[in-house]
């Protein structure tokens, strides 16, 4: 069983936990532990999880010697960049940079799963099972970008353009895709409606057919000097998959309560990942932007389970029992009202993202690195 396997099991224990709990101080620190405990294994890797934590490590013993000017005209974003001139001249070992980016990453998703969802702890463990802690091991720039974002989403409701475009800024000088972000904003008050979803489906289907061709436009007039660059094809058709369930569910889940409220913003994210994944099929550097709205699977997980198993009156599955088998609805609601029944549906709910994930891996094995501490 590799590393990642070990954190999934450490952090269910933390789940468990926490149900126990019956304050909620208790709670509370019962997640941040859980949060501290991933940042903990985000700094204690080493640099042969992939050649992208060695490509940061080697940057990092670089960057410090580089002139302003050329520090301009390196090939990561100038926030980052910075960041590790500033590190360098500050502390003696190389580990404090995992330290950093750890807390840029992972911190901004504890404060925004607590703000945005009324179970935090299943928002963390989605977090976990949906991969997103295991790209942000590896994707530093793009998930402290994100991560970055996250505190942007009050603005868009609130229609604050100003502080909006500052967060969107700021999180550009991590990785300049975040500008993916800006549409967003300008989308958040459309219409949530069946016409909609089926304009997204038509749309993510023409994408799907024609995307090659429109990679290769946008890359000869963009980024010509890719032009060379094989288009790697890894499929995703899980992925696509999971985006259209999830918005279908959410669709049928928060009926009438699309239009306002914490359910819209990530239901709009996912709704705009499903509609764009199609394009991953021909050029699979896409998942990059599709990652920017792709985390809001998390957030939207944690108020599914809210919607679905932690209510009973308006719940949508025990009226669609009551009203198909009427007989069986009184059971149903014995059923919600006993104590192991929110534990069993978040048990249920995890097995079935973690097993999703690892079938999206399409079979390719990935070992984490040995977990050593460096002093």
């Amino acid at each position: 069983m590799n590393g990642f396997y070990w954190i999934y099991l450490g952090m269910l224990g933390f789940l468990l936990w926490y149900d126990r709990g019956r304050e909620p101080s208790t709670k509370r620190l019962v997640y941040y532990g859980a949060g501290f405990f991933l940042i903990l294994l985000f700094v204690a890797q080493d640099d042969s999880v992939s050649i992208d934590i060695a490509e940061y490590m080697r940057q990092y013993a670089i960057i410090p010697g580089l002139s302003f000017e050329q520090m301009l005209s390196h090939k990561f974003e100038l926030g980052y960049v910075l960041l590790c001139w500033v590190l360098d001249r500050l502390f003696v070992s190389d580990r404090v940079l995992l330290l950093v980016m750890s807390l840029l990453i992972v911190l901004p998703f504890l404060l925004s799963f607590e703000r945005e969802t009324e179970h935090p702890m299943v928002a963390l463990m989605a977090y976990l099972a949906l991969g997103m802690y295991l790209h942000g091991i590896i994707f530093w720039r793009q998930m402290a970008a994100m991560g970055i974002l996250t505190f942007s989403y009050p603005y868009i409701r609130q229609r604050k353009l100003v502080p909006f475009l500052a967060l969107v800024a700021l999180a550009m000088l991590f990785h300049k895709v975040s500008i993916v972000f800006l549409g967003l904003y300008v989308v958040y008050n459309i219409p949530i409606n069946r016409r909609l979803l089926i304009l997204c489906a038509g749309l993510s289907l023409l994408l799907g057919i024609f995307g090659r061709p429109i990679i290769e436009f946008g890359i000869a007039f963009i980024y010509p000097r890719y032009t060379k660059i094989p288009r790697l094809n890894m499929g995703g058709e899980t992925l696509l998959a999971l985006f259209w369930v999830v918005v279908l569910l959410s669709y049928w889940a928060f009926r009438g309560q699309l239009q306002t409220g914490k359910v819209r913003l990530p239901f709009l994210m996912v709704l705009i990942s499903a509609t764009i994944q199609p394009v991953c099929f021909a050029y699979y550097n896409w998942l990059r932007v599709v990652l920017f709205f792709r985390i809001a699977l998390v957030p939207l997980s944690a108020l599914l389970y809210q919607r679905l198993f932690c209510t009973i009156p308006g719940n949508p599955v025990l009226a669609l029992v009551e009203r198909r088998v009427p007989r069986w609805y009184p059971k149903a609601v014995a059923v919600y009202q006993s104590r192991w029944f929110p534990v069993f549906a978040q048990l249920v709910m995890f097995a079935v993202l973690f097993v999703w994930y690892v079938s999206e891996l399409e079979g390719a094995r990935y070992l984490m690195a040995p977990v050593v501490f460096k002093p």
